[in-house]
């Protein structure tokens, strides 16, 4: 992994403070000899990172506002929805008050939801996380800044030394497992949330080598705590329910601060959000699964998402959602096809009841046919099973897929094979609100096509990698599934440069050797994508298996498997999220896949 040593422009660019030049000497007074006056001086920009448990004064916790006096957050944005379609939740919501949660098909207003607020003073920050929550990433004016996840195991040290701790004798025996994670002091001797990342570390002897000395050398009273981050989130209240993550500057402005929570996005500025200086121009939307959001340690280096786009030059949209495929919906999501495509028959649908019941009735072929009365808190899978059990759902063969949407719409509903049909709610025996359809679904790409100032759609790169959560289906299936994405992207997106790759990273298959059956699905990939506008009189596909047959694959090959193995190297293997590449991993994924592309599209 290479670090990059930013110069003060880049860092003054993403602290969002203006670089000017003074004009001296271009008044009209007559005294040549009047000095010009002082140049300013260099401002001390530098962020300063802090995590606690007190919030920034003056912000009420218990609910998700900016401040005391219930003033909602300015400004947000979704990938997958448009800003129009997003409200945030207000004080009649029936359980945690909240202003943010997951994009389109990505979460729910259910117990157990990811929750997030912000405030933001202009000199200090603050997240707060209502709930379980698995990392967050955060960006300053469109620049990667950091990702920060929570602690995932601890202990008490057997022991330390200037530079070392000696971990529990019931930590990991494979050496080199805690690589790159950091060790914090949680009490006994030691500097109380002191951290450390971990260099090395010995399965035999336990003892973790860390980078930097100790301001107290540890001993077998330290309690510590192996983490993805230089901080955990802090635990706050009897329940433990709500974190913090605490940053200040130290110098005031008015910054773009853009917070993905998981694949949940959320920007929020103090005062009006400027137009923010990037580092690149050129849009890229991602439609893949988890492989691309990075949720596994270290975690404070970008996702391959953000080091693939960075080594383009491209400005990425992540509209990746874990445990989806081409054809594989993950619980309350959607698969690719759905995203990329939907049919007609797609609605966004609202949710307010508090109370009561509610019916649905689809009318297809003449025939009009209604669920039995569902709860108001029915979840999207009981849903889903009401309305395909309906007799003209199975008379046509047909199907319903329900997911999350977003806070504007809570529920998507997608009908397979009913062209024409509609669909109604009786809210009769609803209280406190209604179901209702607001809207067409059309997609979660249709809504982040870049436009210009006239409105109209400007080019964009869209990638779409294979992914392994379609192992259940055959290769002609998923062809076929990936043949009709091909097909309505040409269709659809007139302005978008298409590219597909083979399955990433397999992480969970347990094999890294590439066999027949990983080369034959690569290939139906391929062969779908022989439908995409040629790039070059190339064929827009990146083969992630060009090893060939009992090759390595790219990222099995060097151990991110559930159980990593000794002499393999961990900086590439996820611990807390074995389907996943580390942060490392993730960077040499980009190392790979970056000339690849580029030699795609020169």
């Amino acid at each position: 992994m290479v670090e990059r040593e930013l110069t003060r422009r880049q860092i003054l660019i993403a602290l969002g403070i203006g670089i000017t030049t003074p004009l001296v000497g271009c008044g009209g007074g007559s005294s040549a000899s009047t000095p010009p006056p002082p140049l300013p001086q260099p401002l001390d920009i530098t962020p300063t990172v802090t995590f606690d448990g007190t919030a920034t004064t003056g912000l009420t916790t218990e609910y998700a506002y900016l401040t005391a006096s219930s003033t909602l957050n300015p400004a947000f944005t979704f990938s997958g929805a448009s800003l129009a379609a997003i409200t945030p939740f207000g004080t009649t919501y029936p359980r945690q008050n909240m202003v943010s949660a997951d994009l389109a098909n990505a979460d729910t207003s259910s117990p157990g939801s990811l929750y997030s607020t912000f405030y933001h003073t202009g000199k200090t920050l603050d997240v707060i996380q209502y709930g379980f929550s698995d990392g967050v990433t955060l960006y300053i004016n469109d620049s990667f800044i950091a990702r920060y996840g929570l602690a995932f195991t601890s202990g008490t040290a057997q022991g330390g030394s200037a530079s070392g701790i000696t971990l529990a004798a019931n930590s990991s025996v494979v050496s080199g497992y805690y690589n790159e994670y950091y060790v914090r002091i949680a009490g006994g001797t030691g500097v109380l949330n002191e951290a450390r990342q971990i260099t090395a570390y010995d399965g035999t002897t336990f003892n973790a080598t860390v980078a930097s000395a100790w301001t107290t050398t540890p001993d077998s009273t330290t309690l510590y705590v192996i983490q993805e981050g230089t901080q955990p989130f802090v635990l706050d209240g009897p329940t433990g329910s709500i974190k913090y993550l605490h940053l200040k500057w130290n110098v005031s402005g008015q910054r773009k601060i853009t917070i993905e929570q998981g694949i949940f996005v959320g920007v929020e500025s103090d005062g009006t959000i400027a137009a923010a200086p990037t580092a690149a121009t050129t849009p890229l939307l991602a439609v893949g699964d988890s492989f691309w959001e990075g949720d596994a340690a270290p975690i404070n280096i970008p996702r391959l998402l953000d080091t693939f786009a960075s080594s383009m030059n491209w400005l990425p949209t992540g509209l990746g959602q874990g445990g989806t495929g081409y054809i594989t919906p993950y619980t309350n999501r959607l698969n690719f096809q759905d995203r990329i495509a939907p049919p007609n028959e797609a609605w966004r649908v609202s949710h307010t009841a508090t109370g009561g019941t509610f019916t649905i009735t689809v009318t297809y072929g003449g025939a009009a046919d209604t669920t039995a009365a569902l709860a108001h808190s029915a979840s999207q899978i009981q849903i889903e099973a009401a309305l395909n059990a309906l007799a003209n759902v199975v008379g046509a063969g047909a199907s319903f897929a329900v997911a999350r949407g977003d806070l504007g719409t809570p529920l998507i509903f997608v009908a397979h094979g009913m062209p024409g049909a509609t669909i109604t709610f009786d809210n009769g025996a609803a209280t406190g609100g209604t179901f209702g359809v607001i809207g067409t679904y059309v997609g979660d790409v249709a809504t982040n096509v870049p436009k210009d100032a006239s409105g109209a759609p400007t080019s964009f790169y869209l990638l779409v990698p294979g992914s392994g959560n379609d192992s259940t289906y055959t290769d002609a299936e998923v062809q076929a599934a990936a043949t009709y994405v091909a097909q309505q992207i040409v269709a659809r997106f007139p302005t978008a440069i298409p590219i597909f790759t083979g399955v990433f990273g397999d992480a969970s298959a347990g094999d890294s050797v590439i066999g027949a059956a990983d080369i034959s699905r690569n290939a139906a990939l391929a062969a779908a994508a022989a439908y995409l506008p040629k790039i070059g009189g190339k064929v827009p596909f990146i083969d992630t298996y060009q090893a060939g047959l009992g090759g390595l694959k790219i990222i099995n090959g060097l151990g991110t498997v559930a159980d990593p193995q000794a002499g393999t190297n961990s900086n590439y293997k996820s611990i807390t999220e074995p389907g996943h590449p580390t942060g490392a991993g993730s960077q040499f994924l980009s190392d790979w896949l970056v000339p690849q592309v580029k030699a795609l599209i020169a």
